[in-house]
């Protein structure tokens, strides 16, 4: 490999869209291992990029750090490829499993908020104020009951007491 094929850690930041930090807390969890120039600077090759990339991936999509560690090691841990392969599989089943689920949680999080928007759209010519007294009919009141989000939205009740 020659250092024409092998990029610093701010390029490949840059590249990948992040920061020097999070490639090297990478690299402390022995994700990515960097070549190293014999002074130190930390050197990445297509490979090595491919592997953040698949990384980064993961945990913007909310996969943990450890379930990652046990992905990118997981064949490292087997003395053949058959036993490997297996295990390997598990983990991508797992995987699949959380991602069925976060895609069904986004969906249910996407009804809630078109919902929403509806309700508040519903707002866009009212000229009173927007709180309880303001505007009792108001389409985002009259659907609290119904709406964890428009109960974020809507203005939270006043307490005249302490619990």
């Amino acid at each position: 490999m020659t250092d024409v094929e092998l990029k610093k850690i701010g390029d490949v930041a840059k590249l990948l869209g992040t920061t020097p930090r999070t490639l090297r807390f990478y690299e402390e969890e022995g994700l990515v291992t960097a070549h190293r120039t014999p002074k130190g600077t930390r050197l990445y090759s297509d490979g090595d990029i491919a592997r953040f990339r698949a990384i980064l991936h993961l945990t913007n999509s909310g996969i943990s750090i450890n379930f990652i560690s046990q992905l990118a090691m997981a064949r490292d841990a087997y003395d053949t490829g058959a036993d490997s392969s297996q295990q390997v599989q598990t983990i991508l089943d797992e995987l699949m499993l959380q991602v069925e689920a976060q895609m069904e949680a986004l969906q249910e999080l996407k009804s809630e908020l078109t919902f929403a928007g509806k309700a508040v759209n519903g707002c866009t010519h009212c000229n009173n104020p927007p709180t309880r007294k303001g505007c009792p009919s108001c389409p985002v009141h009259e659907n609290l009951a119904v709406s964890d989000m428009l109960n974020l939205i809507w203005e939270q009740e006043t307490r005249s007491h302490h619990i």
